[in-house]
């Protein structure tokens, strides 16, 4: 009996140990690196069923699991490990550094990489690192200081507008400078069409390793963008939102107020300049009193206070067979122009992917969307606001006013507005002649991935763009615009113009993944690609409308103007790629592709463009195996070709005839004579790089050095006089020029400790360029000038030396200007025969670069990026207009305008007033340099430690206040040291040349909340 009783007991006591075991329980833990300190973020999953949490900024996680489970845990660079649970309720987690699980997130090609087999010159941003940049509604513009060797600079501040980048220079004279931008394998035409939140990694490839397999396309580099996918776990909700409030960069000089431009208005009078001010015929003290009693800044009235929102939401899950990402987006930025308001981008995306077989993948990415913004005139004249406001006099007011200072009313009751001694009020301009620009994005694509035989896949892929643009421009029937500029008669003008772009490719890889022996990896794929681009556009235009309100082409009394065009281009390629890879210890590549386009001449639509790079993964080897302070340490190379077809029509290599009309009948004459030889632009560029880290992964750095040859340059080539050719001009290839440099990268902990860790960092580029090859005339054998306004392309210089006469100062004996002539001799003559080229002062920078700070204490972080920017030289048309020397006196001036010359002697003065016609001649008087710093970034957050979260059900809260363009630091240039476009509607073939009123950049500072639920 008793031993049946001791037989029950021991499987009673049995089944109780596995209902325990089989019940959960709640584990908590902490997760560190090999130096014990925490990892913030890390992954910790059930493997059983793949739900999991992630760790908060102590490395700490709590989950709920059962005694049989088994936790995997990883992170990003680590080696993944396994914890049986078995009895524990407890469980700290070293996590051993694996490059391999590092490099996953490389993306280079049609495919990614471990960054111990990646052979080329690559900078990777993760989402981590652009959540903590500047703010901004356009990609493009967060990059400026982050990727050594990628100048970014932004074209102007207005609100949605991209901006200018290079990748190791300046790529091209006529055809596109611009790099190739690719969002998940989808070639996309604009980046407004991509939220920022949206975005996993940007790639950007630098050299001829990676971008030559995109071939004729990949000439100025290639900008990869990965967006989020899902994950293999329960789904995770983020939610984000942003508001701040922006303004205008304050400017380092200041405009005169009332009591001064009274002033100088009485001095040019009594120099007998522009005698008809205001302050040249005050009658008396009183009149002088109201004068100064009107006294403000017209910033004041012209500008506001923008208000800067983003809001998005996202979900990312999955399980083992599908993962989904969606997320949906509203931005919005009003801007600083008062009546308008602003742009705003409305967005959605969904990324799908799914495992149907053990053999078949199938992923699919697809977003939307729409953008609207207000369009102020960006012109040099009295419609651009930001002229306007240094232009008008600070005694002149919005409304027109009597006597006694109070606003004049019509017998509407609303004010009158005041023309101002510009004959115009813009305040008005902004709200009787609206004009908004719409565009509707869509990119999406079909990747399916078939694994045919162990080791062969084929991947097919589909991917396109579409670009819906629509402008629409209202001059109402009684604004004051129409009185000037309008038909008799009018009563008003619309214009509608757009286009449809719609660009597709269809991609097919078939790839074969071999092992020779353990250790020789070779992969070896071939490559097919079809490409489509289709273009349309219109163009609409009326006059005579009956209210102010109704704007639609179909009631207007009369059209004037209708146009339509149509072009399309086709690319067709075939390539193949090669990877070998040693032991993770010598790796080889190399690429060959061919492609042809419908844009070149039939005699010559192909090209072929290759590539080959090695790497050496030095710390592989044994001498190097036990050394304690190099962690790792690579020696790569590449040398390739790529080629640049962007820039020009679809048909400019064809014959064409123009069409015109006489008479209501139409002719056609002669157009363009074409060249059927016309080809591709052709670039090699070689490089040669390290890559290291040190001390126990402390510091880490990059070091590159390049040499770019751009050969075969569409240039226009004069034609024998023979009679009759079109033009007098062909395109043909002709030209070559050089850029090179040198990219310094470099980051260290300069403190790490559990507790608090102070990372510094920064980046450095420098880069030549030198023309080497022109057009040849028999006056220039090697190749004749070509002039560019006030830049001048020449052989053996920079691709954009500024042309100018130059300026010898002030005569101290009267005042007048002087000018050195051809020869270098001062003269008081101004001819623009004796401008010359001022070698060595280009658009163009030396260097720029910048400086990164990021700070951890505990969940508190402090985020700062500085960039600069020196070397260049830009125009300041601006102010050489606040500066008239006495030639526009009607305008206000800045206030160092009084430091004129007054008497004989005087030096370091401005030239006398009564010389004011040869003074402001266009010379490098006002040629600056434009070097300057600029606190791009500063952001100060606080993550919330998981035990508090928890308490209210999430999975991470994140809390931060973010500034932009806080400060700036110009040495020589008066302004805004970022220029990008002078104006957008005034002609500047080269970004950067000068500045003319165009939208200034601004600053702000948001405040933002990101929750994980």
């Amino acid at each position: 009996m008793r031993t049946k009783f001791s037989g029950f007991l021991t499987l009673l006591l049995v089944f109780i140990v596995q209902l325990g075991f089989a019940q959960e329980k709640t584990i908590t833990g902490t997760v560190t690196d090999p130096d014990g300190l925490p990892l913030p973020g890390a992954t910790v999953q059930i493997k059983s069923t793949g739900s999991g949490t992630q760790t908060d900024f102590d490395g700490n996680f709590s989950i709920q699991a059962t005694a049989d489970d088994v936790l995997i845990i990883s992170y990003v660079g680590m080696k993944t490990q396994e914890v049986k649970v078995g009895s524990q309720s407890s469980v700290s987690v070293s996590l051993k550094i694996d490059a391999s699980e590092l490099d996953e997130v490389v993306v280079v090609g049609y495919n990614s990489k471990s960054k111990v087999e990646v052979t080329s010159a690559v900078t990777t941003v993760s989402s981590e690192q652009l959540e903590q940049l500047s703010p901004t509604l356009s990609i493009d513009n967060m990059l400026q200081g982050v990727a050594p060797g990628v100048q970014v600079t932004g074209a102007n501040g207005k609100p949605g507008q991209t901006a200018y980048v290079r990748v190791r220079g300046i790529g091209s004279i006529n055809a596109s400078s611009a790099p190739l931008y690719i969002i998940d394998g989808v070639v996309a035409p604009d980046l407004n069409s991509l939220n920022p939140n949206d975005i996993e990694s940007v790639s950007v490839l630098k050299d001829a390793a990676t971008s030559s397999i995109y071939g004729s396309r990949a000439a100025n580099g290639v900008v990869l963008i990965k967006t989020k996918g899902g994950t293999k776990r329960e789904a995770v909700i983020t939610v984000s939102t942003r508001y701040g409030w922006g303004e205008k960069i304050k400017d380092n000089f200041k405009m005169m107020n009332t009591a001064q431009k009274l002033q100088f208005e009485r001095e040019m009078h009594a120099l007998g300049v522009n005698e008809s001010t205001v302050g040249g015929n005050l009658a008396n003290q009183s009149e002088y009193n109201y004068y100064l009693s009107l006294d403000h800044d017209w910033q004041d009235d012209l500008l506001k206070q923008a208000i800067v929102s983003s809001n998005s939401v996202s979900v990312s899950g999955g399980s083992d067979d599908l993962q989904y990402y969606l997320g949906v987006a509203q931005d919005k930025n009003t801007g600083i122009i008062e009546s308008l308001d602003g742009f705003e981008r409305l967005s959605a995306r969904i990324n799908v992917t799914y495992q149907a077989k053990k053999w078949l993948e199938i992923s699919t990415n697809a977003s939307v969307a729409r953008t609207s913004s207000d369009e102020p005139r960006d012109r040099n004249n009295a419609q651009n606001p930001f002229r306007a406001m240094y232009d008008y006099n600070p005694y002149e007011t919005k409304y027109q006013v009597d006597e006694n200072g109070n606003t004049i009313y019509d017998e509407n009751g609303n004010p009158e507005w005041n023309l101002t001694s510009a004959g115009y009020s813009i305040s008005e301009a902004l709200i009787t002649n609206p004009e908004t620009e719409y565009h509707t994005y869509f990119i999406g694509g079909l990747n399916v991935k078939a694994t045919l035989y162990k080791g062969l896949t084929n991947t097919f892929k589909i991917g396109g763009n579409l670009d819906n643009y629509r402008r629409e421009s209202f001059s109402q029937p009684n604004s004051i615009l129409q009185g000037i500029v309008g038909e008799a008669g009018s009563y008003g003008s619309k214009i509608d113009n757009g286009y449809y772009n719609f660009d597709y490719t269809v991609t097919d890889l078939l790839s074969y993944n071999f092992l020779l022996g353990e250790k020789h990896d070779i992969t070896a794929t071939a490559l097919f690609e079809f490409n489509k681009a289709t273009y349309q556009d219109y163009y609409l235009r009326s006059i005579g409308f009956v209210s102010d309100n109704l704007s639609v082409q179909s009631i207007a009394a009369t059209p004037t103007d209708a146009d339509t065009d149509r072009s399309i281009s086709t690319l067709l390629s075939y390539g193949g790629f090669l990877d070998y890879n040693y032991d993770d210890k010598y790796i080889v590549t190399g690429s060959l592709r061919r492609d042809g386009s419908s844009v070149f001449g039939l005699n010559n639509q192909y090209g072929v463009f290759w590539s080959a790079s090695a790497g050496w993964n030095i710390t592989s080897e044994e001498f190097l195996s036990d050394n304690n302070i190099i962690n790792n340490l690579k020696l790569r190379a590449s040398a390739g070709t790529s080629g640049n077809r962007g820039g020009f029509g679809a048909y400019s290599w064809r014959p064409q005839i123009a069409i015109g009309s006489f008479n209501n009948t139409s002719y056609a004459f002669p157009g363009t004579s074409g060249n059927p030889n016309l080809s591709f632009e052709k670039n090699f560029i070689w490089d040669i790089g390290v890559e290291f880290t040190m001390l126990n992964n402390r510091i880490n750095g990059v070091i590159d050095y390049y040499k770019r040859t751009t050969s075969d340059l569409l240039l226009n080539r004069p034609l024998m006089s023979l009679g009759g050719e079109p033009g007098g001009s062909i395109i043909d290839n002709v030209g070559e020029m050089e850029n090179s440099g040198l990219e310094i990268q470099l980051s260290g902990d300069i403190i790490r400790t559990p507790d608090l860790r102070v990372t510094l960092g920064g980046n450095i580029a420098f880069v030549d360029n030198n023309v080497t090859k022109l057009v040849p005339t028999a006056e220039y054998p090697n190749g004749a000038p070509i002039s560019r306004g006030e830049t001048r392309i020449e052989v053996g210089e920079e691709v954009t030396t500024f042309y100018l006469v130059r300026y010898a100062g002030v005569n101290p004996a009267n005042g007048e200007p002087l000018y050195y002539d051809v020869d270098g001799n001062v003269t008081n003559q101004y001819s623009g025969d004796d401008a010359v080229l001022l070698s060595g002062k280009s658009t163009l920078a030396k260097f720029d670069g910048g400086i990164n700070l990021n700070v951890e204490y505990k969940g508190l972080y402090l985020t700062g990026n500085l960039y600069f920017k020196a070397g260049h030289y830009i125009m300041n048309y601006m102010q050489s207009n606040m500066i008239s020397d006495g030639l526009d006196v009607t305008a206000n001036q800045r206030v160092d305008a009084f430091n004129y010359w007054r008497q004989p002697g005087d030096t370091n003065v401005l030239p006398s007033p009564l010389y004011a016609n040869e003074a402001q001649q266009t010379s490098d008087r006002w040629l600056q340099k434009g070097d300057y710093m600029r606190l791009r970034n500063l952001t100060l957050g606080y993550n919330v430690p998981k035990k508090w979260t928890d308490k209210i059900y999430l999975q991470g809260l994140r809390v931060y206040v973010q500034g932009q363009n806080l400060w700036t630091w110009a040495k020589e240039f008066k302004g805004d040291p970022e220029v990008g476009i002078g104006s957008g509607e005034t002609t500047n073939a080269v970004f950067g040349a000068y500045n003319l009123y165009s939208y200034p950049q601004t600053q702000s500072i948001s405040l933002g909340v990101d929750i994980k639920i």
